[in-house]
């Protein structure tokens, strides 16, 4: 299934649902690429460190979403 482009920067919490609903790292990095391509938007792994210093994302998830993004790139 095509993803849609992105045409302007998520609110925080459609982000959080988005973040949640990645089951595999696939998923994740066309999150990330979805994310790179709106100009306001900051990058994904940015994005996710402030949501967890805002404990809008808990540890245990931030942790498992990070790891799969420095392990793709």
């Amino acid at each position: 299934m095509q993803a849609l482009p992105m045409l302007e920067k998520p609110a925080e919490e459609t982000l959080i649902d988005a973040l949640r609903g990645c089951k595999q790292a696939t998923q994740l990095k066309e999150l990330e690429q979805r994310l790179a391509s709106v100009k306001d938007a900051p990058p994904l792994f940015d994005w996710i460190c402030d949501l967890l210093v805002k404990r809008r994302l808990s540890r245990q998830r931030a942790a498992t979403l990070l790891s799969q993004l420095h392990s793709n790139n």
